[in-house]
């Protein structure tokens, strides 16, 4: 995918038609797949055409991103030098391009593991209504021994990667070996239980991911970005983007648990399917939250950045730490200034936007 975008990004021109033009074929594409009335039961070949033009409108969706992560990337690159006294916002769009290009790299490959994930739980599923019961604890073992050594060994991969380790045994075969006795002793133990469905293990996994990540201060994650990218505006967007990320993840999760089952209720009693309950019962009800919770994140992430360039985050933070250390104050009262003048800008703007969406 990132080849086919690098292709596509030699010539500006094609990147903004494509910027133009895939989002409209997205656009019609989601209206095929997703008619907005359904009638009766579905054919299996209609159902085969909706996901397959869905899957298409997925990668035609990172594609498009992967060109706009390259344009504000190229962007700022070109600007920055032009527009002088304005350096800084084309830095920002630069450093904004980055990121992007990073998320959308780890959120393709969560995505597709996702995916794969389900698929194979589905297939599972049907093996388990049509295979006797002896066939399926006798194949259910080792599958489970087999996934708790290839996960250990994933993991240890990534440990390796940052240490630097290059031993296989160490790295693979010693992991794989626990993984797959951990993974034999979860699955004798669980024969006789009821199975454990594959979006529940999803939503205990992470959940405990972001509540890992949100217990690390940005302050301290900016340090590790910093020796990861170096010192600068790029490490500290990371460090506030991380912990913005699994704080946002635990007070999105929290409102959908705590919707009224009342309208859900009643749109399922009308015979809508899954995504039109989400349409039309749930999102009508954590949006609003949504926005407030978002917005108040920002009002932190405005503040905290301040502090993130004590760290090494850049920024005016990193200004006012170096106004301080040379002794001249004077500067430094203007930094102080222009972060209280920003603090409170955004904290009025922030609130006139709540009392107009929420």
């Amino acid at each position: 995918m990132q080849d086919v975008s690098l292709l596509l990004t030699d010539s500006v021109g094609l990147v903004v038609a494509g910027l133009i033009v895939i989002p409209t074929a997205i656009f019609f594409t989601l209206r095929r797949a997703f008619p907005p009335i359904d009638e009766g039961l579905v054919p299996r070949g209609e159902r085969a055409i909706r996901v397959s033009l869905t899957a298409v409108a997925a990668v035609a969706s990172i594609l498009v991103l992967f060109l706009l992560a390259d344009l504000l990337t190229d962007f700022g690159a070109w600007a920055a030098p032009s527009v002088a006294r304005l350096s800084f916002i084309a830095t920002f769009v630069e450093t904004l391009g980055d990121i992007l290009a990073a998320i959308i790299t780890v959120v393709t490959a969560l995505i597709t593991t996702g995916v794969a994930i389900q698929l194979a739980g589905r297939f599972a599923a049907f093996l388990r209504q049509r295979l006797p019961e002896g066939v399926r604890k006798a194949v259910a073992v080792p599958v489970a021994g087999l996934a708790g050594g290839v996960l250990a060994a994933i993991l240890m991969q990534g440990i390796a990667w940052l240490y630097q380790l290059s031993d296989p045994v160490t790295t693979i075969w010693i992991p794989g070996a626990i993984g797959a006795v951990i993974g034999l002793a979860l699955a004798i133990r669980s024969l006789r239980k009821d199975a454990i469905g594959v979006g529940l293990s999803l939503y205990f996994l992470s959940r405990t991911v972001f509540n890992a990540l949100r217990s690390i201060e940005p302050l301290i994650m900016v340090i590790v970005f910093a020796v990861w990218v170096g010192l600068g505006p790029f490490a500290g967007s990371l460090a506030l983007a991380t912990h913005t990320i699994a704080a946002l993840a635990k007070l999105y999760s929290e409102q959908v648990e705590s919707i009224l089952p009342g309208p859900v209720e009643a749109v399922k009693a009308s015979g809508a399917t899954r995504l039109q309950t989400i349409s039309y019962a749930v999102l009508p009800q954590v949006i609003p939250p949504y926005i407030s919770f978002t917005l108040y994140r920002w009002d932190i992430n405005v503040r905290m950045s301040t502090i993130i360039g004590f760290g090494g985050g850049g920024g005016i933070g990193f200004l006012l730490q170096q106004n301080i250390r040379l002794l001249n104050y004077q500067a430094a009262s203007v930094n102080m200034l222009a972060i209280a003048i920003v603090v409170a800008s955004m904290d009025y703007l922030s609130a006139r936007i709540r009392e107009r969406i929420v």
